[in-house]
């Protein structure tokens, strides 16, 4: 059973991947965030909804193509 850090590391990773749909103030929101676990502090509520907010979000995204569509 997961607990609560494995869950919201899972989710930063999430968004560091999907890098290119974060925003400047998201990238040092989920920054933060993934210092703030590493030193074993709990993410408040508030934290919670924003990190949950920027992952709904990014997850919804499809991935941006760089190649060349030979179609």
């Amino acid at each position: 059973m997961k607990n609560w850090v494995d869950e919201y590391v899972t989710m930063l990773g999430d968004c560091e991947k999907r890098s290119e749909w974060l925003t400047e103030w998201d990238r040092g929101f989920v920054k933060s965030l993934q210092r703030q676990i590493a030193a074993g502090r709990q993410p408040s509520a508030k934290q919670v909804e924003k990190l949950d907010s920027i992952w709904e979000r990014v997850t919804a995204m499809r991935p941006r193509t760089t190649g060349i569509n030979h179609g």
